[in-house]
């Protein structure tokens, strides 16, 4: 029986040996990927075989080391830091930030708290600067050019929807380009949740291109406001300029579902609904409760104006009242406000 068990214990060492050989073997014989055909694959090429697939994956996890620690968590949204002229910053959207002079509380991955002041806003092309007031080295990333993105091509987005976990890094979301406008927004199919605003998106060299803006009404649309926007106007945005969405006649724009909301303690209610209004025909009834726009929960007035605003006259968008006990999701296009 000794000598049964050592030959058993032998066989089985053998087997291990062998499989180790033959595992070995294999991998020196697969398809290396060369880094020209690696930069094909990144610029929207499709792999032919598991071993670029593999050469795809590695690159991403790597890229993801580089750019995680430098994509921040602020209340209710994201931002990422950059580096220029010797000082730091985070770019952000104006949806978030809103207006110049806001103290605000920067998180990093790390999970330590940085002191912010938010600078200029453009609510046309929804950006934003933020300056980092505390100090310290802070890991950064480059600033690209969102001109250069081309359709097709993988980028990667970042954000800390529902702010910074301890449990949890985060979350990436890997996608193509889809359009490439020479105004407005980029779209992509990196798929957005609420808190991901203001959070960056990444060409494959890890250079922010673009910072997330809104769901087009489709989780494969995702609006990403174009970092050129940025860096076309950074001195505008460092002296704290705040430029206002205007309307189609030259005003500031007032938005809501045509409808008037009553507000008290909670969430406000659809006063009365004109029976032949745009609201009333996606199925908006007098004494509905406002609970959600989007992603975003209303919680007050302003938290309200704010998405409204972000979204823009025309935008429809889902959203979420109480009737008689129950939810009930509707779709409604965002208007600008009679009589203001």
């Amino acid at each position: 029986m000794p000598m049964l068990a050592a030959l058993a214990r032998g066989g089985l060492i053998l087997g291990l040996l062998l499989g180790a050989a033959a595992r070995a073997q294999q991998a020196a014989t697969a398809p290396t990927v060369t880094p020209e055909r690696l930069t094909e694959l990144l610029a929207g090429g499709e792999p032919a075989d598991v071993a670029e697939l593999q050469a795809m994956q590695e690159h991403v996890q790597q890229l993801v080391q580089k750019v995680l620690p430098a994509t921040v968590s602020l209340p209710g949204a994201s931002g990422v830091l950059v580096e220029r002229d010797g000082e730091t910053f985070v770019l952000c959207a104006a949806h978030v930030t809103e207006e110049a002079g806001r103290n605000l509380r920067i998180r990093l991955e790390s999970g330590r708290t940085l002191r912010g002041t938010s600078l200029g806003a453009d609510h046309v092309k929804d950006v934003s600067l933020i300056r980092v007031d505390s100090e310290g080295d802070f890991p950064t990333v480059e600033i690209g050019r969102s001109a250069d993105l081309q359709r097709g091509q993988w980028v990667l987005m970042l954000g800390h929807p529902s702010g910074l976990k301890p449990e949890r890094s985060a979350p990436v979301r890997l996608g193509r380009v889809q359009r490439v406008p020479e105004t407005g927004y980029l779209v992509t199919d990196c798929t957005m949740q609420g808190g991901d605003s203001g959070g960056p998106l990444f060409d494959m060299q890890g250079r922010v291109v673009g910072i997330n803006s809104r769901i087009d009404g489709n989780l494969a649309r995702n609006m990403h406001a174009p970092v050129d926007a940025i860096t076309d106007a950074w001195q505008e945005l460092l002296d704290g300029k705040v430029t206002q969405a205007p309307t189609r006649r030259g005003g500031f724009a007032r938005l809501g579902f045509g409808a008037p909301l009553q507000w008290g303690e909670g969430a406000p209610v659809f006063d009365e609904v004109p029976a032949d209004s745009a609201s009333a025909k996606a199925g908006l009834q007098a004494g509905d409760r406002l609970f959600e726009v989007g992603d975003v929960e209303v919680t007050d007035r302003r938290s309200l104006m704010r998405e409204l605003r972000r979204l823009g006259e025309g935008a429809e968008v889902r959203v979420l009242v109480y009737r008689d006990g129950k939810g009930v999701e509707l779709t409604l296009r965002v208007e600008q406000e009679a009589g203001r």
